[in-house]
């Protein structure tokens, strides 16, 4: 793979950094990555060889590219950061691609000037996770310290497996600049279309390329920003190999612009709670999984989980952001847990749910999860004396041996 041609144009009210990115192995055509802001931003664009390195080097392995040379000088902390990354991937998931190679000039000074105010930033889309980061963020830090977050990075064209019309997304910018404005800090929408032309695959997308879409957009706004935060997906409890993780995300920053994984250590009830009692942000979620950034659905498993944990905040029901305040133990029995990730976020509801005095639901999330771990009907019961009294030792049986045991286990 190569990238060159690194420019910058304007298209219409927008700035725009380009390069181009040829493919040697693959034998694809080649593409333009671009990144767009709006013109009150365009003073903070850098023209970044980290930023488009970010954006290819996992498309590059995963389409057998054996070199990655780029045109414009990179910092050898990123180069570092790319190398123990790839590792990392290939300890989780076996794959090729660790030793590709990376050919480039080596920046010799940081592209930030030395003179430049320290500024921070942080990903923002109105979710729980990236609300949770604004808000800690205020808690924690005086509007004079340089950690307090002054920016707010919205990021288009990287999640359009939901709504990406673009008047929805100009809905969602007028919406969430509300919430930004309240705590002192700049909504910067960017536009990209990094992931479609480069890797589109959905599960590429989810366990290995998210974080680096987002670092790439960082590397990008490098004349504005020395640190950048990026909200957690899981807490330490429910760590998983995933394309934004607290192993992965700080070694995608470079020696001028540092990345956090933030609030790895609160669960996603904790955050909850957090965003439920900050009235603004309460009232401006977005975490619909169809819709996204457009109005939550209240049907998708997200939506009704995240409302699941506002009636157990008692919040729910002057929540603006869900057109339904109420849920019935029918409606819950009728979500379906699809993973281990999403399982762990509905065994922390159960005991909130029961204080909250919310019998009902508390026991329709047991059988939901009961039924994702396959503990309904005879073989259920089976499956669960097996873990309770033998420590799984007849499905062990039964997976060494076969038939003999299936009855008892199967």
């Amino acid at each position: 793979m190569k990238i060159g041609d690194l420019r910058r144009s304007r298209t219409g009210r927008h700035v725009r950094l380009s390069a181009t990115v040829a493919w040697e192995e693959s034998h694809r055509d080649p593409v333009e990555v671009h990144y767009d802001v709006p013109e009150e931003f365009a003073n903070g664009l850098v023209p970044s060889a980290n930023a488009f390195l970010v954006a290819s080097v996992f498309p590059a392995t995963a389409a057998g590219e054996r070199r990655i040379a780029v045109e414009g000088e990179v910092c050898p902390r990123l180069i570092s950061g790319l190398r123990t990354a790839l590792s990392l991937f290939d300890t989780w998931y076996g794959t090729d691609g660790a030793d590709i190679a990376i050919e480039a000039p080596i920046a010799t000074t940081a592209q930030r000037s030395s003179g430049a105010p320290p500024r921070a930033g942080a990903f923002f889309t109105g979710g729980i996770d990236s609300l949770t980061t604004l808000r800690r963020n205020r808690l924690m830090f005086a509007p004079s310290h340089p950690e307090s977050i002054k920016d707010a990075v919205l990021l288009y064209g990287i999640n359009f497996d939901s709504d990406d019309r673009l008047e929805t997304f100009d809905d969602a910018v007028k919406e969430l600049t509300v919430v930004t404005r309240s705590v002192g800090a700049a909504l910067v929408p960017v536009f990209t279309n990094a992931r479609r032309v480069l890797n589109p695959d959905i599960d590429f997308f989810r366990f290995k390329y998210h974080g680096a879409l987002l670092a790439a957009a960082a590397h990008i706004l490098d004349g504005r920003l020395s640190t950048m935060s990026i909200a957690s997906s899981h807490d330490y409890r429910h760590l998983m190999p995933w394309g934004s993780h607290p192993l992965l995300d700080g070694n995608l920053g470079s020696a001028h612009l540092r990345l956090y994984h933030d609030s790895q250590e609160l669960s996603r009830f904790a955050k909850t709670r957090l965003v439920a009692e900050w009235e603004i942000g309460l009232q401006n979620l977005k975490v619909c999984v169809t819709n996204w950034p457009g109005q939550n659905c209240g049907v998708c498993e997200k939506c009704r989980r995240t409302m699941l944990a506002l009636v157990a905040l008692n919040a729910l029901d002057r929540c603006d952001a869900f057109a339904v305040r109420e849920l019935d133990p029918d409606t819950v029995r009728s979500i379906h847990v699809a993973s281990d990730s999403q399982s762990s976020f509905y065994v922390e509801l159960v005991a909130p749910l029961r204080r909250a005095g919310r019998e009902d639901l508390a026991s329709a999330v047991e059988f939901i999860l009961k039924r994702y771990r396959g503990e309904l009907g005879w073989r259920g019961g089976l499956k669960l004396a097996d873990r309770r009294y033998f420590g799984g030792g007849l499905t062990t049986m039964k997976r060494r041996f076969g038939g003999a045991t299936s009855v008892l286990v199967s």
